[in-house]
């Protein structure tokens, strides 16, 4: 059967920059045809009305930790130094017994409800424990896809480590789903020249992507100065571990140098612009390393550092910051909405397939309902203002349909693969049991 999306005003983010009235054909997991007309119904085909849509790609959540979204808004007014030391989520132990094994899959559960109702396709999920076959379900409860980071421990509290056929297995087992296996390396405080080194030859022989919070705030950069008397970027391409496999997460406080490095090495960086403001990390220098030709993606974070997951807002407060910082006329909102559609691919390796709509491509993109007052008048025509309009005015609760390699997963604003009101009534009865009255 074919999906149809008929006369669609379409933000290809293709090579040319095309936004045009196209007709949109899916077949299978894959975009078929995109035409300005001639496209002749069959019988079962299902068809959609492009009127007051924009269809976008599918926007890429670069880095989310999923299963701590039960505990959103408790680490609220800390600092991350203080997270981890001084605070009720290092007294809690960043709320392990609290999160148990129902409460991280509910957690994860919401999240991607979440994401994917406000238009996001893919996903990278950094869980903080370590689940073995159950880390898929829920990318297939909601119908998500994605890419999940594996630490190489069971706990990252204790540095109890996974043995490693069990890690191969875990990361075997999520490929033949569809799942991306990403390793995760440690943190600054942990940095270890033969630990990383070893990880690195784990992900060369998964052929996989690396990941590690990178460069995310100065403390963690005065621990990398004071041992090794580099930054952090210097120190990973010292020790010959920095290269087209490393995922930097923040990328905060990257010296030019260290963007220099990035660049010369094939590495890629992440960002979470509302984490950084809500934790004081900083301002990540996102324009520059766009002008320096790194691939950059936008990431929301866990619900203890941003309480949302609203990728518009992302974009909206990306957008805001680097302006700030280096100019209004710095940033623009073409680089803004490349960053969370194509720039995302780039960063998984997955621009061949997502990140714009163009032919022989997954069919993974989004109608955005542009009958809103936030998003009146639409110029089409010279000049058009649908890019601004959707990098600063539109928001997660305008999507109106949701495609993931070719399903639907949400239709008329709601999801079709997950009885979400009853999502949200386990959520908060779970959350209640395990949270109220532990303080």
């Amino acid at each position: 059967m074919r999906t149809i999306i008929r006369d669609v005003l379409t933000v290809t983010m293709n090579g040319n920059r095309e936004i045009d009235f196209l007709t949109i054909v899916i077949e299978g997991e894959l975009i078929r045809k995109l035409a300005r007309s001639g496209v002749v119904e069959k019988k079962g085909d299902r068809v959609l009305k492009g009127d007051n849509m924009i269809a976008l790609p599918g926007l890429i959540n670069g880095h989310v930790h999923g299963d701590i979204a039960l505990a959103r808004g408790l680490g609220d007014g800390y600092t991350l130094y203080e997270q981890d030391y001084n605070s009720p989520v290092s007294r809690k132990k960043w709320f392990r017994d609290e999160l148990n094994r129902e409460a991280r899959h509910y957690s994860r559960l919401l999240q991607y409800v979440e994401s994917v109702k406000g238009g996001t396709t893919f996903i990278c999920d950094v869980p903080f424990w370590w689940y073995g076959d159950d880390i898929a379900a829920p990318f297939y409860e909601t119908g998500i896809a994605g890419g999940v980071v594996l630490d190489y421990r069971k706990d990252f509290l204790t540095g109890e480590e996974v043995p490693p056929e069990e890690y191969a297995e875990t990361a075997g087992n999520l490929r033949e789903k569809g799942i991306i296996p990403i390793v995760e390396a440690p943190a600054e405080e942990d940095f270890d020249e033969g630990l990383l080194l070893g990880l690195h030859r784990r992900a060369v022989d998964l052929d996989t992507l690396i990941q590690l919070h990178l460069a995310e705030t100065t403390w963690r950069l005065g621990i990398i100065r004071e041992r090794y008397d580099c930054t952090p970027v210097q120190y990973l391409d010292r020790i010959g571990f920095l290269d087209g496999r490393v995922i930097g997460s923040h990328g905060v406080w990257l010296t030019p140098e260290d963007r220099n490095l990035l660049k010369n090495r094939g590495a890629r960086i992440v960002n979470c612009p509302i984490a950084e403001m809500k934790i004081a990390d900083g301002v990540a220098p996102v324009q520059p390393l766009i002008g320096d030709s790194v691939p950059v993606g936008l990431g929301s974070d866990g619900a203890l550092w941003n309480d949302a997951s609203d990728m518009f807002s992302e974009m909206k407060t990306l957008l805001l910051l680097q302006r700030l910082g280096y100019g209004a006329s710095s940033m623009s909102c073409w680089d803004t909405l490349y960053a969370a559609t194509r720039g995302g691919a780039e960063v998984f390796g997955m621009d061949g397939e997502l990140g714009s709509i163009e032919e022989g491509k997954r069919a993974s993109l989004v109608l955005i309902d542009c009958l809103k007052p936030h998003l009146a008048p639409l110029y089409t025509k010279n000049p058009s203002n649908v890019i601004q309009l959707l990098t600063c005015c539109a928001r997660g609760s305008d999507v109106d349909t949701v495609i993931v390699n070719g399903r639907i997963v949400v239709e008329g604003g709601r999801m079709t693969t997950i009885d979400e009101r009853l999502l949200l009534t386990d959520c908060s009865r779970i959350a209640r049991e395990r949270f109220e009255g532990k303080f």
